[in-house]
């Protein structure tokens, strides 16, 4: 049979993952030196996340419940109890225990999730009369006969007011749940930089791989939009893999040029943007995606950091695509942009474009228009752009082969329509980006 995990371990690990046991039971021991109150936190099964030793920082009465047969079980099926009531609500949730006295549980919650909980109290908001010593002794026959010790225990307890319970459970679920915070955001965001740190690693060991086997490695590496809308198409989880990749690699192509880092996550999200408007969505459902990442790259001065942030935004952007789809579903869309994928370099018409979707040539034009923003053979063009734009990279190949194979046949007429796109000509995007 395997064995079960220890629920107290479990919590423990998960929570001193985030922040340091020790110094919350720091922060416990100075609430309780400053209020009187006692303080304990709890996982979701109602055990103490502290050791055992703790035990002896509770008030006299609860140790003397504690050591009874059962009594230990009895109060933390209690606190299971509170906590789940605590974190349905969201809010500090006042309770009496199974041995009649005032206590309040405040839920700790780390991304969404409930994972622990404030126990504090032990407290009467009243001075006993007849009644109470009636109901004490019947509440906890359960679990013994003699009540005289704990009679003479309840004398130790604090009395308090309803605006003093409120206040001090209401401060201990801002405190504690302010450092949980703090430290699941430091725990993702060391993560993420751990993920960034393999990436960029595996990057380099491709790159070497490649030189080794003597195969082209392109100095200057582009983003492809047509790529990108690709792989957004087939498979939205692969596509973040595929995303995920090219930050890396235009990490890799910066150098540690900040400014250069800068520029080119900014051209993916810009990118992204533009793809986005392909895919059929509205502007202000991505508008601030972008606004808000640009805006946090440009104040980041670290090149890692910049790298944790894109791969936010393509979360993001992922996450948008998700929730609200492409306005249109027709499949033809996709089998006509991979015809255009897979037929570029050739002599493209609307005609044969729109027959390998089985459509006519008018209603091809009209729901391509429609879904993607542009007619069809504007696609076309960008296409043959953004093909021609990897090729210019290697200087090597000369303007008339690289016209030939994105499917034109005259250089110039292939720089006219470059420029018209581009804003320069073939000529000059290879100067720029040469090294």
């Amino acid at each position: 049979m395997d064995r079960q995990p220890d629920p107290l371990q479990t919590t423990q690990k998960r929570i001193s993952d985030l922040v340091d046991i020790k110094t919350l039971q720091e922060i416990l021991d100075a609430f309780t030196t400053t209020t009187g109150l006692m303080a304990n936190i709890v996982d979701v099964e109602g055990v103490s996340i502290f050791p055992r030793k703790g035990i002896k920082k509770c008030c006299k009465f609860c140790r003397i419940i504690y050591n009874l047969d059962g009594g230990k079980n009895r109060c933390q099926a209690a606190y299971k109890r509170a906590g789940k009531q605590a974190a349905l609500f969201g809010e500090p949730y006042i309770f009496r225990c199974p041995s009649g006295l005032i206590e309040w549980a405040a839920p700790i919650i780390l991304n969404d999730e409930h994972v622990g909980t404030i126990i504090c109290g032990q407290v009467l908001m009243w001075e006993p009369e007849e009644f109470f010593w009636i109901e004490l002794r019947k509440m906890n026959q359960p679990l013994t006969d003699d009540f005289e010790e704990l009679f003479e225990a309840v004398g130790e307890l604090a009395i308090v007011t309803g605006n003093q319970v409120q206040a001090s459970a209401y401060l201990l679920y801002v405190v504690a749940n302010y450092i949980m915070k703090a430290g699941w955001e430091n725990y993702e965001q060391s993560r993420e930089f751990a993920m960034q740190r393999t990436l960029y690693h595996a990057e380099i060991e491709n790159r070497k791989n490649l030189e080794k086997n003597h195969e082209t490695v392109l100095s200057g590496f582009l983003i492809d939009e047509g790529e990108i809308l690709l792989q957004l198409r087939n498979n939205r989880k692969k596509a973040k893999a595929y995303l995920e990749g090219l930050i890396s690699s235009q990490r890799y192509e910066a150098h540690q040029n900040l400014s250069l880092m800068r520029a080119k996550m900014t051209e993916l999200l810009v990118i992204l943007s533009r793809v986005a408007c392909q895919m059929g969505l509205e502007a202000d459902t991505f508008q601030g995606i972008n606004s808000q990442a640009i805006a946090q790259i440009y104040q980041n001065d670290s090149i890692e950091s910049i790298c944790v942030l894109a791969s936010r935004a393509v979360d993001a952007y992922l996450e948008t695509f998700e929730q609200f789809g492409e306005k249109s579903e027709n499949p033809n869309i996709g089998i006509m942009v991979d015809y255009i994928e897979n037929h570029y370099p050739e002599n493209l018409s609307v005609d044969a474009i729109a027959e390998s979707a089985c459509l006519s040539t008018g209603h091809a034009g009209r729901i391509f228009k429609e879904q993607l923003g542009m007619p069809i053979m504007d696609y076309v063009l960008k296409v043959r752009v953004e093909k021609s734009k990897k090729l210019l990279l290697n200087p090597h190949y000369q303007i008339q082969t690289i016209a030939e194979s994105v499917g034109y046949g005259d250089a110039g007429y292939f720089t006219k329509v470059f420029r018209k796109v581009e804003g320069i000509t073939p000529t000059q995007f290879r100067k720029v980006h040469k090294r």
